[in-house]
């Protein structure tokens, strides 16, 4: 059920269509951009405090045979946000995924912290992700909630990266979305 309405808003057909979609959206019109976040946000009924595609792309997309490629139980996903303690600075995580614990962390640090002191460029992500299908997955989480940090594309072990992307919250307000800048230097 969630998988065709995933589709439906990203207006594909079949979830194979996902990842070049989800990169046309993040790269292209800013206004198309934010129809799309607020139909996500609609129907997630503003619930921004969980991975919205882990299932779709574990069932869809996930390379387990070849990547190795699973995501970490949303139990475990709290339990480390609560055992890192840092409510400010830097969070790394070399394996991003779709951004299931790097999410999990980002709202353990909002809910510690008054909405109208929060500000997502105290608290930066930097990240690293192989899979060329789950960058764009990786990148919507994170620009649809306003975090502020960067992404690296490739493999972290070897330091060999496609690309780098900037997310940027310009605002610095925890009701803005990031936008999302390929830096092109790699």
């Amino acid at each position: 059920m969630i998988m065709n309405d995933i589709n439906r808003m990203l207006d594909i057909t079949d979830s194979y269509q996902a990842p070049g979609r989800l990169m046309n959206i993040l790269m292209g019109d800013e206004e198309d951009r934010i129809k799309i976040y607020r139909a996500f946000l609609d129907y997630f009924k503003c619930d921004v405090s969980y991975d919205w595609f882990h299932e779709y792309f574990e069932d869809e997309h996930a390379d387990r045979k070849n990547q190795k490629q699973d995501f970490t139980p949303k139990c475990l996903s709290s339990l480390v946000a609560k055992l890192m303690g840092s409510d400010a600075g830097v969070t790394y995580e070399p394996a991003a995924g779709t951004g299931g614990m790097l999410i999990t962390n980002w709202h353990r640090q909002r809910y510690n912290i008054h909405p109208f002191d929060y500000e997502p460029n105290k608290h930066l992500i930097v990240a690293g992700e192989m899979s060329d299908k789950t960058i764009p997955f990786l990148l919507f989480n994170l620009s649809i909630r306003g975090i502020s940090g960067m992404v690296f594309h490739g493999d972290t072990l070897k330091g060999e990266y496609k690309a780098v992307y900037i997310l940027t919250n310009e605002r610095n307000s925890p009701v803005c979305f990031s936008t999302v800048t390929r830096w092109n230097s790699v």
